[in-house]
């Protein structure tokens, strides 16, 4: 199940012409002109599927703090999937699992939504965790986290 599963995400970034690399049980591909590097991975003794998007955004010792209690408020908003920070490379990651994939029917239509959502969620907050990162500040204050969630819904 895991090669096919490996052959069917490979495909799908193939057609969506990303940058890939592959492995046993992994698949790697680059997106958004080198801004994320999503993982696939395979675990069939838990029989999940397992995607891991790094930000590739480092975070100093001095933005830690402020990124952690960002990360808790964008989790907090968002329904599908999860970020966290690595602390053994500080950076900043995507995580989604699905877990039963044996009982899942595994196609390109679920691989290529799977993917949309994923570069939907790190496009999303991308910039947010950027500017927390590269501010000047100490706090996250005078950056919002509700400005990224305005309802802009029949607004010109």
């Amino acid at each position: 199940m895991s090669s096919d599963f490996i052959d069917i995400a490979e495909s799908v970034a193939s057609k969506m012409d990303m940058d890939c690399s592959r492995s046993d049980n992994e698949f790697i591909v680059k997106l958004k002109n080198g801004k994320f590097v999503l993982s696939v991975f395979i675990r069939s003794d838990y029989d999940i599927m397992h995607f891991s998007c790094n930000l590739r955004l480092k975070v100093p010792k001095t933005k830690r703090d402020a990124i952690l209690r960002a990360i808790a408020q964008v989790n907090e908003r968002i329904w599908i999937g999860h970020f966290d920070f690595l602390s053994i490379d500080s950076s900043i990651v995507y995580s989604l699992t699905i877990p039963f994939m044996s009982s899942f029917v595994v196609d390109s239509s679920l691989v290529s939504s799977i993917y949309q959502t994923i570069t939907s969620e790190c496009d999303k907050f991308y910039d947010y965790f950027s500017i927390l990162i590269n501010s000047r500040k100490k706090t996250n204050e005078d950056c919002s986290i509700s400005a990224l969630f305005i309802d802009t819904y029949a607004e010109a």
